[in-house]
């Protein structure tokens, strides 16, 4: 739940991202179809999903948890509340509604 420090510069990131290994970072994080979902939104959009996917109750069934598009700002607000709720560090500018 907290913002990690990639500890690599834009280049690197990039490089990072078309490797491959984002498949592999948010592995047991995607539901059959997932594609499909993300391409429907439109670029103020994010997913809900409940219950969040960082429980076991949403790990116990990726394809039963509920989803739907809301404005980006809920999704991020959502996160810098749970983050503070749980007496973890502040996300930043992006946790903020």
């Amino acid at each position: 739940m907290e913002w990690e420090a990639l500890e690599a510069g834009y280049s690197a990131w990039i490089s990072w991202l078309v490797s491959g290994a984002l498949d592999v970072f948010y592995q047991g994080l995607r539901w059959p179809d997932w594609r499909a979902e993300a391409a429907a939104l439109t670029t103020s959009q994010g997913l809900s999903v409940v219950p969040f996917l960082w429980t076991k109750e949403a790990h116990r069934d990726l394809s039963a948890t509920s989803r739907r598009a809301v404005p980006m700002r809920e999704v991020l607000g959502m996160a810098a509340d749970s983050s503070r709720q749980m007496g973890l560090t502040d996300p930043g500018f992006l946790g903020e509604a």
